[in-house]
């Protein structure tokens, strides 16, 4: 690949911000809330972190996925 066809995720926030934001940031917040909300209810937490850590998982995997479609997005307006 060349220089040219690489973007970043700055570059993809500046283009797409709202798909960015839903797609990176909304499930680490969901799992931020269900976090404060077992803190809250004081019920189990680690059941509550585990669910955290697999939002954020998801928001990895899906945030390097809209980065990948984007990236294949711009090659093709070459």
């Amino acid at each position: 690949m060349t220089d040219e066809a690489t973007v970043s995720f700055h570059e993809l926030c500046r283009e797409l911000p709202v798909q960015t934001g839903l797609f990176s940031f909304g499930p680490v917040a969901i799992g931020m809330a269900q976090l404060w909300n077992g803190y809250a209810h004081e019920t189990a937490v680690s059941f509550h972190a585990l669910f955290a850590l697999v939002m954020v998982g998801f928001a990895v995997l899906v945030t390097r996925y809209h980065l990948a479609s984007f990236q294949l997005e711009k090659l093709e307006r070459k």
